[in-house]
Parts: structure tokens; sequence; C-alpha cells
């Protein structure tokens, strides 16, 4: 029996849903049954009327499946992406992750892997803060969180919770380059597990 994959991402301008589907399309390529699912987000419509920058895929994340907790259940490996606020997760994936303490108690994940991806304006907007937040999440859930292996990318370097991709102040840089290749290397790592 084969592996079973859950990819769950928060996204308002983009940039994570890209990378959530860049994962998506990896594990696809590999013929093992994935999923692909957004967290909630009340106020998605609002802000992208707002920001040209988050209407651009607005209707592509929307028409994905919403995520719930019970929908990872039977999921060996789960994927989480959540755009930096403030050195943290934001508000959205910290509402779905706390809609996981009612399982806590049973351990309903215990031993699941996790890998974590975020995205934010640049080196100094505490990526790896939020990348934190979701690694210690996992580690209370009773996962075992997966780290970035030092090698990953031949002369790249990436922080050990997980992929940080910078989208500058305006959040228009999309992904590509050095974190697609990230990505493409980090499903190869994690399908061997």
């Amino acid at each position: 029996m084969g592996k079973k994959i859950s990819i769950v991402f928060h996204s308002t301008c983009g940039n994570n849903f890209l990378i959530a589907k860049e994962f998506f399309k990896e594990f696809k390529k590999h013929n093992v049954e994935v999923q692909l699912l957004r967290v909630k987000d009340p106020n998605f419509e609002e802000i992208a009327e707002q920001f040209a920058v988050a209407a651009q895929y607005k209707n592509e994340i929307l028409s994905i499946e919403e995520a719930t907790v019970e929908k990872l259940f039977d999921s060996d490996i789960l994927i989480f992406g959540s755009p930096t606020y403030f050195g943290n997760v934001s508000g959205a994936m910290k509402v779905f992750m706390d809609s996981f303490s009612p399982h806590w108690p049973e351990g309903r994940f215990w031993g699941k892997k996790m890998f974590s991806f975020t995205t934010c304006a640049n080196g100094e907007g505490g990526g790896d803060l939020c990348l934190s937040t979701m690694t210690i999440f996992a580690q209370h859930m009773g996962m075992i969180t997966v780290p970035v292996p030092g090698d990953l990318v031949p002369g790249e370097s990436f922080p050990a919770y997980g992929l940080i991709h910078y989208v500058g102040d305006y959040a228009n840089i999309r992904p590509s380059g050095k974190i697609i290749q990230g990505i493409r290397a980090m499903c190869e790592r994690l399908m061997k597990l």
C-alpha cells in the first residue's frame, strides 16, 4: 500500500498556492495518492478585491477543496504552507491548527510525518519563526517533523525548519529557481520516508 500525502495551504497573494501546487504536481509524478486542500479564509475575497496580486489566483484557489482535520486522518505525510504574518503563521492557519485540539488527547496524529513551507517579504520577515510555529504545533500533535537536509540543493541554503520563499514587499515575486529546485528535491526525500 502506498503513501497518502496531504498538502494544506493558506494563500492570499497566490505564492503559497503556487508552492503547494508545485508540491502536488511533483508528488503526482510519483503516482502517490495526494490531495491539495486550502485553509478557510473568511477575508480572502475582500483582500482579493483590494490587491491585484491577491486577485490573480483567486478563482483557482477558491476552486480547491477546503481543509478539515478529518480529511487528514488517513494521511501518512502532511505538508503545511502558511504566509508569514508578523513572524508567525497567518490567522487563518492558526485557526486551522487550533481545530486539531479535540484530537490531541487520543494521539490521532501521532507518528505522522510533517513538513512545512512559508512565504515572507524578505530575510528579516520572520519566516523561520513561522516555520518554527508549524514545527512546534506538529510536535505537540505527536507528529515527526521532517527537516530540510543541508545538501538539499547543492550550493543553496535553506533553514532546517522548512522551505522559505521571499516574495518582496508587494508579494509579487512568484516562486521560481531555488524554491522550485528545493520543492522537487524535498519531494524526492519525502518519498523515501
